[in-house]
């Protein structure tokens, strides 16, 4: 019976428990030596039909991939390397620092320096999605990775919507509600996770009253207070104020950190 309850991989054998990096209700994440590969949840006494719904789950992610990372030879900046899209499976560069919520709760808190880097990184990699007229809809520190260097990048498309190319995304909604504006909110949360130190429950999808698959963009009583002694003050504000980076979105995070150390210099 226990065989069962044991996940099964794309080829059909049982998946062996420390290779998995990561696991949810349709997607499992499986490390075969340098490639962290993403396939459909899949156990022994699921029905055809459950298997075929979590793998259609990966198909949609797989379109996400090839709207934004169009050549698997040349990364996306900011976002995890996808090296191919085989079958049913999404292949992506194994991330050996792990996710950074889990870096955060263990590690001393990062220098400033560090700090900014990701800030850095991260905006780009949002910058990079936006472009390609994605909306990513899950910017979360556990959907971040880092490699040995300790570099970050997003990861997990799974919850991304593919926005028409000639969207102002400015103006655009996906189906859920979701859109740049929710992308950098939920970014000023990494960030607060980042500068702080400390955890936020806050969610775009927890209404009281209301749909909860529908996001919302939160109010800002409902977002953590942010002491003038937080360096980042400024750019987490904007994060959390609807349209706050205007039509630049992003890359107005870049431009606040240039004007940061452009001030350091003087």
């Amino acid at each position: 019976m226990r065989a069962l309850y044991h996940l099964i991989d794309d080829e059909g054998h049982y998946i062996k428990p420390h290779t998995i990096l990561a696991t949810g209700d349709a997607a499992v994440v499986v490390q075969r030596e340098d490639v962290a590969i993403k396939m459909a949840v899949v156990y022994k006494n699921n029905t055809l039909e459950e298997v075929e719904q979590n793998r259609s789950k990966i198909r949609r992610e797989q379109e996400v991939w090839r709207r934004l990372q169009p050549d698997f030879n040349t990364p996306v900046e900011g976002i995890v390397h996808c090296l191919d899209l085989p079958g049913d499976t999404i292949e992506m560069r194994y991330m050996s620092g792990g996710t950074l919520s889990k870096w955060l709760r263990h590690r001393a808190r990062p220098s400033i320096e560090l700090q900014k880097r990701w800030f850095r990184q991260l905006a780009i990699g949002l910058h990079n999605l936006h472009q390609s007229c994605v909306i990513h809809s899950d910017i979360l520190s556990r959907n971040i990775l880092l490699d040995g260097s300790l570099n970050v990048a997003i990861c997990d498309l799974g919850a991304s919507s593919i926005m028409p190319i000639d969207a102002v995304l400015a103006d655009a909604v996906d189906d859920y509600n979701c859109s740049i504006w929710t992308d950098l909110c939920q970014l000023g949360i990494v960030f607060y996770e980042i500068a702080t130190g400390r955890r936020t429950s806050v969610s775009l999808y927890h209404h009281s009253g209301s749909d909860d698959s529908v996001a919302r963009f939160p109010s800002r009583d409902m977002l953590p207070a942010l002491g003038k002694q937080i360096w980042a003050r400024d750019i987490i504000e904007t994060c959390w104020r609807e349209g706050g980076y205007g039509a630049v979105g992003a890359v107005g995070i870049l431009a606040k950190l240039d004007k940061m150390q452009g001030s350091r210099r003087r």
